[in-house]
């Protein structure tokens, strides 16, 4: 009868090593490495082993930036991304989720905001009876989906911004309130509601531990009303951004028909709810250049605009002093498309949360990684698997540690 010799498992330390060593080359497979047996799992789930490879003080090495997209026909919304480091193919929501409930409330969902691998859905109108609007909000790290109460009201738009613990509590360094009302983590949606028309706007706010919207608040009074032309907030879902506390949307009005449009940001303060409207004291011969594209964004901790405009193809960076109303323009670079034909006329601009990626979709849905420095493009669109991205794209970035811990904790 032949012997059989039972493999002697390596040690941690030396398991450790092998695993940085894959970590460095290819994240997806150092994925799969983890759930191969308990010991690797334990290795890889330590923190002290993630933070070796992704330390804390790097420029946010850690963060993946996809994309949220809700392409015709398709059940779920689907997260795409030029980085694969989710594998070769593209996710559904749900595969994020560890559970959703009641099942298959997220098909034909569309994405409107993230941060801090939080996701803003709305559900499907054919679910809903008369005028009210239905959203969940979906932890991408916890694999959790919290479905919130309806909203009565008349929808024509709808654009949303959502606060995270850390967002709540930074200012005065007070922890935000635990929910007790059963939802899975402390957030807060603000959702911009446009009626009948782009005048007839309101805000409404939900925070998961009191479990109710609050009354609508009219964003715009009768002073502004009367004295413009055309005021509208711009409620593309990348465009509400939220810096040192405040929630901001951008907007346009003009004074007369005849008048160039002018901008401003509406703000939402995140502690106090009060709300603010600031005209950018930007140059009139600036903001009247033609433009494809507006975006508020954050740069080093400040508020920015990001103006992509016709002449040279140039993409303008304007931010904002000290005194919150004064804008200097910081950055003016040309872009350089790459050599196959691309189409501007109608161009998305997202931008990485943290790591300040930046991303231009054109009127096709071909994605396009910018350089913000040298303003080189390139054509990521077969990197992300032929998929083309819609108008309503959302762009997130998840904090691969998180994942990581959330995923494989033993």
């Amino acid at each position: 009868m032949e012997e059989t010799t039972e493999a002697t498992p390596l040690p941690d330390d030396v398991v450790r090593e092998i695993l940085l060593r894959v970590s460095a080359v290819d994240v997806a497979t150092l994925f799969r490495c983890a759930v191969t047996c308990k010991q690797w799992r334990a290795v890889v789930a330590d923190l002290s082993f993630l933070r070796q490879h992704w330390p804390e003080k790097a420029p946010h090495p850690s963060s993946v930036l996809g994309f949220f997209d809700s392409p015709y026909g398709n059940q779920w919304p689907l997260f795409i991304s030029p980085e694969k480091v989710l594998g070769a193919r593209r996710r559904s929501l749900g595969s994020f989720l560890v559970a959703a409930a009641p099942p298959d409330i997220l098909n034909r969902a569309v994405p409107l905001a993230a941060r801090g691998g939080l996701l803003v859905v709305r559900l499907p109108a054919w679910r809903l009876a008369g005028d009210s609007l239905r959203l969940a909000v979906c932890d991408i790290l916890k694999g959790t989906c919290d479905v919130l109460p309806p909203l009565q009201c008349r929808v024509s738009q709808c654009g949303c911004a959502i606060l995270t613990r850390e967002d709540c509590c930074s200012l005065d360094g007070q922890q935000a309130q635990t929910p007790s009302t059963g939802y899975s983590a402390f957030f807060k949606v603000l959702a911009m509601i446009v009626g009948t028309n782009d005048q007839d706007c309101n805000l409404y706010a939900f925070s998961s531990s009191q479990a109710t919207w609050s009354e609508p608040r009219k964003c715009f009074d009768q002073v502004w009303q009367r004295d413009t032309f055309g005021l509208r907030i711009i409620l593309r879902p990348s465009w509400a951004t939220v810096c040192r506390g405040v929630a901001y949307w951008l907007g346009s009005y003009s004074t007369d028909h005849r008048s160039s449009p002018r901008c401003f940001t509406f703000g939402v303060n995140v502690k106090t709810g009060e709300t603010s409207s600031t005209e950018l004291l930007i140059p009139a011969n600036q903001l009247s250049l033609p433009s494809f594209g507006r975006m508020l964004s954050v740069a080093d901790g400040n508020l920015s605009l990001l103006i992509l405009q016709k002449e040279g193809l140039q993409l303008h960076t304007w931010t904002r002093g000290d005194d919150g109303r004064t804008w200097l323009r910081t950055r003016a670079i040309e872009l350089k498309p790459p050599k196959q034909v691309w189409d501007p006329v109608h161009v998305s601009i997202l931008s990485g949360e943290k790591s300040g990626a930046l991303f231009m979709s054109d009127a096709y849905g071909f994605v396009y990684k910018t350089d913000p420095e040298k303003g080189a493009m390139q054509d990521v669109t077969e990197e992300m698997f032929h998929a083309r991205l819609s108008f309503w794209a959302v762009p997130i970035e998840m904090d691969w540690p998180a994942l990581f811990m959330s995923r494989l904790a033993v």
